[in-house]
């Protein structure tokens, strides 16, 4: 019998049973990847706090490795670089200047104006340790979770400008979104023109730009900033440049998720001011008591007393005997 089952798995135009079983498995494996069940989401994080030393060990002398890697391409251009950066500095200074300046009149002018101050974003900084394919095409892991003060919904970003968005996480580490990602949109708007529009992910190094209704003139070489719509993403956050495409308009971005070490998590919910209140924290208003109702005084009924003239009352107080009548 076992040699039957042996040729039959060997036949010509046959499928091995070993086969199909690892196309089953995958499958199940894929779709279990691509389902999110708050069961999957909480062994991600498990295995990932439990992983972080590992994987904090691991990447250190990778990231020493692609860092001295990349840096010798730069020795034999050190000159030139050295020239560039002498008049890019001299540039900079000029505009420090200028933006010191603008920085002044617009504290008299808000003093002025007896203007509200603005809340500042409390930064939790964070190491990536490492990368992910699921359950997102673009994600990273960061070195802090729930108990460093990281929730879901807040910006991540680094010196550059933002790279992404917490989705996921745990006790020590998070999981963080991509910008580039196709599940990722987020609110921007356009200068100089405060065009409000949607960042849209596409799996591509560039996302789309998802222009709103309104009027503004929007063009190539534009800076894009967040809006804060939401209360969770600080508001004028950079993000990248308008570039012009066929289809549209597509932005590139200022930071570079695959070269950050270090990077920021941006807490511009409870921390600045803003609880982030729960469906459970909501506390359903009562309707207004009714006013009580004043009740009209009744007039008395009159006597009916035979006709009378007008205006006068109705009895007359005797007089006095002896007086004129």
């Amino acid at each position: 019998m076992g040699r039957l089952s042996w040729r039959w798995t060997r036949g010509r135009g046959a499928i091995p049973v070993s086969f199909a079983v690892c196309v089953a498995l995958a499958i199940a494996i894929a779709i279990a990847g691509k389902a999110q069940v708050p069961i999957l989401d909480s062994a991600r994080t498990s295995i990932s706090d439990f992983a972080a030393p590992a994987l904090s060990a691991v990447r250190a002398p990778l990231t020493a490795f692609e860092h001295f890697a990349s840096g010798i391409g730069n020795y034999f251009a050190v000159y030139s670089e050295n020239e560039r950066l002498r008049a890019e500095n001299a540039e900079l200074r000029k505009w420090q200047n200028v933006a010191l300046s603008l920085e002044d009149k617009m504290r008299r002018y808000e003093e002025l104006l007896n203007a509200a101050p603005g809340r500042e974003a409390k930064a939790i900084t964070a190491r990536v340790i490492g990368e992910s394919n699921r359950p997102f095409v673009s994600t990273m892991i960061l070195s802090a979770g729930f108990k460093d003060g990281v929730r879901k919904g807040q910006a991540v970003v680094d010196e550059r400008g933002m790279i992404g968005r917490i989705y996921l996480t745990g006790d020590h580490t998070a999981w963080v979104i991509l910008l580039t990602d196709l599940n990722s949109r987020i609110p921007v708007a356009v200068e100089p023109s405060h065009r409000r529009a949607f960042l849209a992910g596409g799996n591509t190094a560039e996302p789309g730009l998802e222009l709103d209704a309104n009027e503004g003139a929007v063009s190539p070489g534009d800076r894009v900033l967040t809006t804060g719509d939401g209360g969770l993403i600080p508001p004028g956050l950079p993000v990248g440049t308008v570039i012009g495409d066929s289809g549209g308009y597509r932005v590139s971005l200022f930071a570079n998720a695959g070269a950050s070490d270090f990077v920021q998590v941006l807490d511009h919910g409870e921390a600045a001011g803003i609880p982030i209140a729960s469906a459970a924290d909501v506390v359903p208003m009562r309707p207004p008591e009714p006013m009580p109702e004043i009740a009209a005084e009744k007039p008395e009924p009159q006597r009916d007393s035979g006709p009378r003239r007008a205006n006068l009352p109705d009895e007359v107080p005797e007089t006095a005997e002896g007086e004129d009548r």
